[in-house]
């Protein structure tokens, strides 16, 4: 369906167990709900039931283990308003125009294999950032081997100094997410650090949503290197 430009988004409100698991994995974003949502393909009974140990709902398909170590979900949420705020936020960076995108997807749908296209979302009003674009300078330094928050440099370039961030719990190393650049919808990546694994596979699932999208992406490079799983593992740095 993602490949048709029909848009799946998840809220994990509650449980999801068994083939409901599927769901929000499957989703193109998906968000869940600390404390209140889970996803597992067994709940804590039968993992008592086959292996003998007793493990609650939330340390075994949480919010903080999918959002923090899985990757199965994109956005943390605090509690149900927030979900749907986030919600808000999701079905606003999908580039279609919320007039004319599902009927534009109908007349072109046997020659357009992907979203965005004549629906696109249109320009909004261009905003300066709240922060000074100077401040860079001081940010990023003359010196190659101090790090810094890529996310500082984000607010000074686009517009309104707004971001919004794809898997921000998972692969800390790089940052994703979508914002405006003089009124039109991107996708940006930046290193905030060194590469893992998590991170890689964070920066594919973002470049896949965008190309489908056909959202164009901003990359903001500062590559100091990438870990492989040993390394990782072994907690190398």
């Amino acid at each position: 369906m993602s490949a048709l430009g029909i848009s799946q988004v998840a809220v994990v409100m509650g449980s999801c167990t068994a083939g409901g698991a599927y769901v929000p994995a499957m989703a193109d974003e998906s968000i869940i709900v600390r404390q209140q949502g889970t996803i597992f393909l067994a709940g804590p009974p039968l993992v008592k039931a086959a292996t003998g140990e007793v493990v609650s709902a939330e340390d075994l398909g949480g919010a903080d283990l999918h959002c923090k170590t899985s990757g199965v979900t994109d956005h943390y949420a605090t509690d149900d308003q927030h979900a749907l705020y986030l919600a808000r936020q999701v079905i606003g960076n999908l580039n279609h125009s919320s007039s004319n995108a599902y009927s534009d997807y109908l007349s072109l749908s046997s020659t357009i294999s992907v979203g965005g296209g004549p629906g696109a979302a249109e320009k909004i009003p261009i905003e300066k950032p709240r922060f000074d674009a100077k401040e860079i300078y001081g940010i990023v330094g003359s010196n190659l081997t101090k790090t810094f928050d890529v996310r500082e440099v984000i607010a000074r370039i686009f517009d309104g100094s707004r971001f919004t961030e794809f898997k921000k719990m998972y692969g800390d190393t790089l940052v994703c997410g979508y914002a405006r650049l003089y009124g039109n919808l991107v996708g940006v990546i930046g290193n905030n650090g060194v590469l893992f694994s998590e991170s890689a596979l964070k920066g594919a699932h973002f470049i896949q949503l965008c190309a489908q999208r056909r959202i164009p992406l901003i990359f903001l490079q500062n590559i100091t290197g990438k870990l492989g799983n040993f390394a990782s593992f072994s907690c190398l740095k």
